[in-house]
């Protein structure tokens, strides 16, 4: 389980880098064209907007792997050890069941929004929305493995 976690840490890390530094490049290029040969780019906006869609779900994915998501951490270390165990196994269970609510929803909505298409590119706007499912499959499994380790170790271990 360890190896399948690690190699889709090491994807996530890939995906979200190699997208962000896609989504400067496309930005340098639209200013370029806008600004120096006086020729906007129509789609590059369009495909900034849609990348940066997915590099925040699969972001999200990419910080509850290095717990870099934000909490009350002033508030939490002032419980005993117990209840800080508990209130963790609490919020990640039901952090669980929002974006295990989420997937199905996702689904339906992306396979609705397949025969739509994005103003600039064209491209079916599915592609665009099944960001949503993926990402939140991701992040519900990731968090699911996070709560078990906690309850057989008794501490957060990065998942």
């Amino acid at each position: 389980m360890q190896k399948l976690l690690n190699v889709l840490g090491k994807i996530e890390e890939i995906f979200v880098t190699s997208a962000l530094a896609f989504m400067g490049m496309v930005l340098a290029l639209q200013i370029l064209m806008r600004y120096i040969f006086n020729h906007p780019l129509v789609w590059s906006e369009e495909l900034a907007r849609y990348t940066f869609v997915w590099v925040t779900f699969v972001g999200a994915s990419y910080g509850v792997h290095h717990n870099a998501h934000i909490r009350m951490e002033a508030i939490h270390k002032k419980f005993p050890p117990t209840l800080q165990k508990i209130v963790t196994i609490s919020t990640n269970l039901l952090a669980i069941l929002i974006f295990s609510y989420l997937i199905p929803a996702g689904i339906v909505f992306t396979v609705e929004q397949h025969d739509i298409a994005s103003s600039a590119m064209e491209i079916p706007m599915s592609l665009v929305f099944a960001a949503v499912p993926v990402g939140c499959f991701v992040v519900a499994f990731r968090l699911l493995i996070q709560t078990i380790q906690i309850i057989k170790t008794g501490g957060g271990q990065q998942i």
